[in-house]
């Protein structure tokens, strides 16, 4: 599972990294420290002309037939191993893909009776882009465009602090990632190949326990 991520990258980073189509103006987005479900995070995603582009979409997936908002408290990530089947994500995954650019995850370590958060990213330092997918609801003149995150098996070097991790898309695959005419087969293998890294691995303060917490502090090695 993956419940907080970090999503610092500027505006210009994000053009840059998926050399997306500039907006105008271009959408505001909040640096994000420990970000959480509920919250507007930045996402790359092809336009209704096929060209990438930047949107905000809001963490935590409501399918487009869904009665109301709640069901998005439930969907903040799918698991690759049944994203093409699950009747929440299958459509999406079929046609509206998107990568969610990141500086890094945190995950919790069971240690005794506590659990010890971590802050994990790539040893490089570079950027992650996970792959995600997004929904557009509307209902009553109300319109949410959400996303949920698709997570894959731990690779070796982090199956000793969490089983999961988010699934992680090279630069390479992004245009087949993006695709809306990829087939299902080459998709399933982009998620369920594990990102082996090299990642950096940090404990970090338990102030990241709290969403209310949203400072660059929070990424200090202990």
């Amino acid at each position: 599972m993956c419940g907080r991520f970090i999503q610092k990258l500027t505006w210009r980073e994000i053009h840059d990294l998926y050399r997306s189509k500039e907006s105008d103006p271009p959408p505001t987005v909040q640096p994000r420290y420990n970000g959480a479900p509920g919250q507007d995070f930045a996402a790359c995603r092809l336009d209704e002309k096929g060209n990438r582009a930047v949107a905000l979409l809001r963490w935590g997936l409501v399918p487009y037939w869904a009665k109301d908002l709640r069901t998005s408290s439930r969907l903040i990530n799918a698991r690759s191993e049944t994203v093409h089947q699950k009747p929440s994500f299958r459509a999406a995954f079929r046609s509206r893909r998107c990568l969610i650019p990141a500086d890094g995850w945190y995950e919790w370590k069971r240690a005794g009776g506590v659990k010890q958060p971590y802050f994990l990213g790539l040893a490089d330092r570079s950027p992650l882009s996970f792959a995600a997918l997004w929904e557009r609801w509307a209902k009553g003149g109300e319109v949410l465009e959400s996303f949920t995150l698709i997570t894959t098996r731990a690779s070796a070097g982090l199956a000793h602090i969490h089983h999961r991790q988010p699934a992680i898309i090279d630069s390479n695959h992004f245009d087949d990632w993006l695709d809306p005419a990829s087939p299902i087969h080459r998709l399933l293998d982009m998620v369920r190949r594990t990102h082996a890294g090299p990642f950096r691995q940090r404990p970090v303060s338990s102030r990241v326990n709290s969403v209310r917490n949203d400072d660059p502090d929070l990424l200090a090695p202990l």
